[in-house]
């Protein structure tokens, strides 16, 4: 009678009352436990009523109390297992079939091995995705190893991850990856990780010498082009070439020009002649030419040598036959005639563009030079002669020669002759106008050196009302100012002296006279220096008080601020009390407008500024 099938391959668990059942160890696959199946757990039973995966069950409430890691056992009496007669008959012949030598069980991918409950002794498991087998021998699986095809993977790629089977190249050797676990990293020829697949073939024998040793070419010779082939020193160039056609030599220029013979290393001889030949430009022969090795076109020295130098260098054309150099000679040092040459090659000679001794005085475009070479940046600011000479009572002005560097620092300026300068609108030359826009007006113009850069980069004249931005004529972009002059509604520039960079009136101008003046701050303009810049005015201060001991003081409207006084100073000073006055002449920089301010210690002091000129930074 045969006994009901059972499995109980590792522990479960369940709680009181519990419908969930969990195992350890157990594989309840859909053969070994189905729906309808009997759990027994000690004497207790209960019916299976579904299989969740291979480690969990469902149960009615549990009965027999809290297990824990117990073992079971699962009856296999489900209704699923029956089938009609005709079905068993063929189940029994399948399962005659499967209990077969050889039969395969197949092993899922979760799990590390065949569940030990299955099998019989002679059956195979094999887990396809791995490739790893097993074989049931003594009631139990036993690891065959890994069975699983190559995959060329190619050239080893040490970030790659390899696995059983795969084969990758190192070297020209081809290895196979035999380690269970895949991995990166691990370089051939690891062993715990590689097997030689196929070994690089060791190096065939060496052929043949492909040359023979060079000798010296010999008419009446036979020359080979077979391994090894002649080669052969020419006995004038000693250029070295190889044979390529087999022939019985006879003369070497027709040979070479037959391409019997091919060329492989050019000599580095130099030649030597003793001709006897004096220094000079021109044609030069020199005979007797042994051990050179010279294209026609090469430049050459011939120097002696006894006394190297003494030189000549020319373009030479040879006849290695005649053994000829002829040398057109273009360049030379020393004199004398020789006739113990020495031949070198040299290289062509410059253009001669720049020579030591001429100190760039061979510069076609010395402005520009200056330019390129940024002299205008380092020399910011410059200014030189372009001195303004106004004597009055004329209708011009005129500038003297002289260097300015461009406001911009973008090039210099170079007026080389003097020019005179009219009030009337700007025409390039001497005696030419130089306003740049607008009507004539009584008052100061700014005088400008300006330059037109292209074409015949002409320099002239300008004056404008602007102090920093003239209306410049058509073609001039480069300008600096380099002074003022004042002109008059009667058409004429009144007198003007310049010294340096100081301007002087011919006589002086109360631009400023007051009864008033007291401790509030007094600003003024001064009509008589120019506006649109600051410049250092230089003017006579005199001052006079009914109080004994008043003081007041004339400075810069930029300047802070203090009342005059015995402990911050002044410039005018009242010592008695009958306004005897007092008088000082003072430097004070005005601002763009022309201004400057004064204030007394008392009110109603009399107070007078008359300008004498003024000094001009000329900066811009």
């Amino acid at each position: 009678m045969t006994a009901i099938t059972s499995y109980s391959t590792g522990t479960i668990s369940v709680a009181a009352n519990g419908t969930a059942v969990t195992g350890v160890g157990t594989i309840w696959s859909g053969t070994n436990v189905r729906p309808g199946d009997i759990l027994q757990i000690g004497n207790f039973q209960t019916i299976i009523t579904d299989v969740t995966d291979p480690t969990h069950l469902v149960i009615p409430p549990w009965g027999g109390g809290a297990q824990a890691g117990v073992a079971y056992v699962v009856w296999k009496v489900s209704q699923q297992r029956i089938a009609g007669a005709q079905a068993m008959a063929d189940v029994s012949a399948l399962v005659a079939a499967l209990n077969t030598t050889g039969f395969f069980w197949f092993v899922d991918v979760s799990l590390a091995a065949p569940d030990p409950s299955l099998g019989s002794d002679g059956q195979y498991a094999l887990q396809p995705t791995t490739g790893k087998m097993w074989v049931h021998a003594a009631g139990v699986w036993t690891y065959l190893g890994i069975y699983k095809g190559f995959s060329f993977r190619g050239a080893y790629d040490n970030a790659a991850v390899y696995s059983v089977g795969d084969v990758q190249t190192t070297a020209g050797t081809s290895y196979v990856w035999i380690n269970p676990a895949p991995g990166s990293g691990h370089p051939a020829p690891d062993a715990n990780y590689w097997q030689v697949l196929a070994a690089k073939g060791d190096k065939g024998d060496t052929g043949a010498v492909p040359w023979s040793n060079a000798t010296t070419w010999a008419t009446g010779t036979n020359y080979v082009a077979a391994p090894p082939a002649s080669v052969v020193v020419h006995p004038i160039n000693k250029n070295l070439y190889v044979c390529i056609v087999p022939h019985l030599s006879g003369n070497f220029a027709t040979d070479l020009a037959a391409g019997k013979w091919l060329l492989i290393s050019q000599s580095a001889t130099e030649a030597a002649s003793g001709t006897a030949l004096a220094i000079g430009v021109g044609t030069r022969v020199f005979s007797a030419v042994t051990g050179f090795s010279y294209q026609n076109g090469v430049r050459l020295r011939a120097s002696s040598n006894g006394s190297p130098t003494n030189w000549m260098e020319g373009v030479c054309l040879y006849d290695p036959a005649a053994q000829i150099i002829t040398m057109t000679v273009d360049k030379t040092g020393g004199a004398g005639t020789f006739g113990d040459w020495n031949f070198n090659r040299v290289g062509q000679p410059g253009a001669g563009d720049l020579t030591s001794s001429l100190n760039l005085s061979e510069l076609t475009n010395k402005p520009a030079a200056l330019v390129n070479l940024g002299v205008p940046g380092v020399l910011a600011g410059y200014l030189s002669g372009l001195k303004i000479t106004s004597p009055g009572a004329v209708s011009s002005f005129s500038v003297s020669p002289g260097v300015a560097c461009d406001r911009n620092a973008a090039d210099m300026i170079i007026l080389s002759a003097g020019l005179t300068k009219t009030s009337a609108a700007f025409a390039a030359g001497n005696n030419q106008g130089c306003l740049d826009t607008g009507a004539l007006a009584n008052g100061f113009y700014h005088v400008f050196v300006i330059r037109n850069p292209t074409g015949s980069g002409s320099v002239d004249i300008l004056m404008s009302k602007s102090a920093t931005a003239p209306w410049l004529p058509n073609g001039y972009t480069l300008f600096r100012r380099i002074g003022a002059v004042w002109y008059n509604s009667g058409g004429l520039f009144s007198q003007l002296l310049q010294r340096g960079r100081e301007f002087f009136w011919p006589g002086s101008a109360m631009d400023y006279g007051t009864t008033t003046l007291g401790p509030t701050l007094t600003t003024f303009a001064l009509a008589s220096v120019p506006s649109g810049i600051q410049v250092l005015a230089l003017v006579n201060i005199i001052g006079w008080s009914t109080a004994q001991n008043t003081m007041w003081w004339t400075h810069e409207v930029g300047i802070t601020d203090n009342g005059p006084g015995y402990g911050v100073g002044g410039n005018g000073l009242e010592v008695t009390t009958v306004t005897s006055g007092n008088v000082a002449d003072l430097r004070v920089w005005t601002n763009t407008s022309a201004q400057i301010c004064a204030r007394s210690t008392t009110a109603n002091t009399t107070y007078r500024c008359f300008t004498r000129g003024w000094f001009d930074p000329l900066e811009g």
